[in-house]
Order: structure tokens, then C-alpha cells, then sequence
């Protein structure tokens, strides 16, 4: 069902907050897919559709800058809360909009593909020709550095795509940071926002050659330290190569709990199995 007022996942409140008109071009990048649809119009259904899966949704942060309006919710979907980010940001007479998700169970990825596909074309929901799934050897003299900006705290968490529970403590944190700067490379920072002791930091990470969007909520301690980070990515093709890649890192001291089974969903890249 479409829910009036909350107007697509936030889609429409933020247009209506960066002062969109009918002289604007509109985009929009949906969670699972490559590409982007254009279009006012094609992109409130496309967002409509979205937050229709969802029996409801809870706005939790907002954040708004010069030209960028960012808000933070939980979507209710059969019993589960899904975190998502949805980002508004204009470029003279273009507004993009970006909708990112903090998980991807199954059936999540299920509905949403039922939800839009009539409204997206078939290729951008799966990896382009050519793109290497294998997962890459890590080396034995492999040194892991989180290059983390700030402090954080002895009861630091962590909630990601990578992991279907959070990651707690400082260490773990920590070794996951590292791990994942190893699998995409370093960041290119985009736009940061502040709210009361929550940042929204947007970055751009890259997995197999293919961009690796995050919109990363920081919940700080104090002026220096940092509690949490609640990490939320797309598209979902490099996501999962992502997953695969950070759990082949990670396994040997995240147990197998922390990482969704395969589901043969039928909008997942094959992955290899880890051996």
C-alpha cells in the first residue's frame, strides 16, 4: 500500500524541502539496481513502490544542508524493522535522489523486486557481463588499518549490509573497519551532515570495479568519540559481492550467525561458496 504523508519513503518531502520544480530533471537510484530512473513522475512511483512493502514506516534522524536533505527510517516488513536512508541532493537544475537500505534479507529483496519491476528494465538488477564473483586470495602479510577519523568507545556497534546482527565492541569493530577498507579499496568522501550527536557521512567505496554507495549514520559519544555507526548501502549487485567478500574475511571470528543463508531469491548474483 502507498502510505500519504510519509510520500514514498521521504522521496516527496525532500523534493518539497530542495524547492523542486516543474523546470528541475529528477532522478532517482533505487537500493537494488544499477542506473537510475528520471522523471518527477516515474520517480514517485518508482518510490511509492518501495515504500509500499513496508506495513510501516518510523522517521528516526533528519539532516539538512545547502542542497542536500537526508532522512533516517525504519521500515516494518513481515515482522522485521529495515533500516533505510533516503538522500536528496541538487545539482543546479538536477535533484538526485538516492535510497539506501541497512539490510537485505531474502525477502526483502523479493518484494521490492515484485514492487518495481515493472517499472525498472530487467538488466540493472543484476551485475554487468564480466564481472569477476571469485573471491580474491587475502594475503598472509596483509595488514588491516581502519582508518577511522575519530575515537570510539570500549562499547562501540556497528550495523552494516555485511552482517545480519550487529557487530559490538571496540576490537570487532575495529577488525571489520579494517577488512572492509581492504575489500573496497579507501572512500571518496561525498557530502556530511549534523544533527544533535548523529553525522550522515555520504561515501563512495568501489568492489569488483563497481561503485559501492554508503550513507553512514555516526552516533557520537562526545565531541571525539564515537558509540555507533549504522551503515546503509547500494546497489544491491555490489552489496552482495560485498557480503561474499567480507565473509570469507570475516568468519573466522564473526560466526556464522552474524551472515543470511543463501536464498536463491532470484534477484541475487550467483556468489561462490566459501570452502
Amino acid at each position: 500500500m502507498n502510505h500519504q504523508g510519509r510520500a514514498g519513503l521521504h522521496v516527496g518531502e525532500l523534493l518539497r524541502e530542495l524547492g523542486t520544480s516543474a523546470q528541475d530533471e529528477v532522478s532517482l537510484r533505487h537500493p537494488m539496481t544499477f542506473g537510475e530512473i528520471v522523471g518527477r513522475g516515474q520517480v514517485e512511483r518508482l518510490a511509492a513502490a518501495a515504500d509500499g512493502i513496508f506495513s510501516e514506516v518510523e522517521p528516526t534522524h533528519a539532516w539538512s544542508g545547502a542542497d542536500i536533505g537526508g532522512r533516517e527510517w525504519h521500515g516494518r516488513f513481515q515482522g522485521r524493522q529495515i533500516r533505510g536512508v533516503t538522500v536528496a541532493r541538487r545539482f543546479g537544475t538536477r535533484v538526485q535522489v538516492d535510497i539506501f537500505l541497512g539490510s537485505f534479507p531474502a525477502p526483502v529483496r523479493r518484494a521490492l523486486y515484485d514492487a518495481s519491476r515493472d517499472l525498472v528494465d530487467a538488466n540493472v538488477w543484476t551485475l554487468p557481463p564480466g564481472i569477476d564473483t571469485a573471491l580474491p586470495t587475502v594475503p598472509d602479510d596483509e595488514v588491516l588499518d581502519a582508518k577511522l577519523p575519530f575515537g570510539i568507545t570500549d562499547e562501540m556497534f556497528l550495523t552494516s549490509p555485511v552482517a545480519c546482527k550487529p557487530i559490538r565492541g571496540s576490537a570487532d569493530v575495529e577488525r571489520v573497519c579494517g577488512h572492509s577498507i581492504a575489500v573496497y579499496g579507501g572512500r571518496a568522501s561525498g557530502p556530511r551532515l549534523s544533527a544533535g550527536a548523529t553525522t550522515l557521512s555520504l561515501w563512495t567505496g568501489e568492489v569488483g570495479g563497481l561503485p559501492l554507495e554508503v550513507a553512514n549514520v555516526i552516533h557520537w559519544e562526545d565531541a571525539q568519540n564515537v558509540k555507533g555507526m549504522a551503515m546503509a548501502m547500494r546497489p544491491w549487485p555490489v552489496v552482495a559481492l560485498f557480503q561474499a567478500r567480507m565473509r570469507a574475511r570475516t568468519l573466522s571470528f564473526l560466526d556464522a550467525s552474524y551472515f543470511e543463508s543463501e536464498s536463491g531469491d532470484g534477484v541475487t548474483p550467483s556468489q561462490p561458496r566459501e570452502v
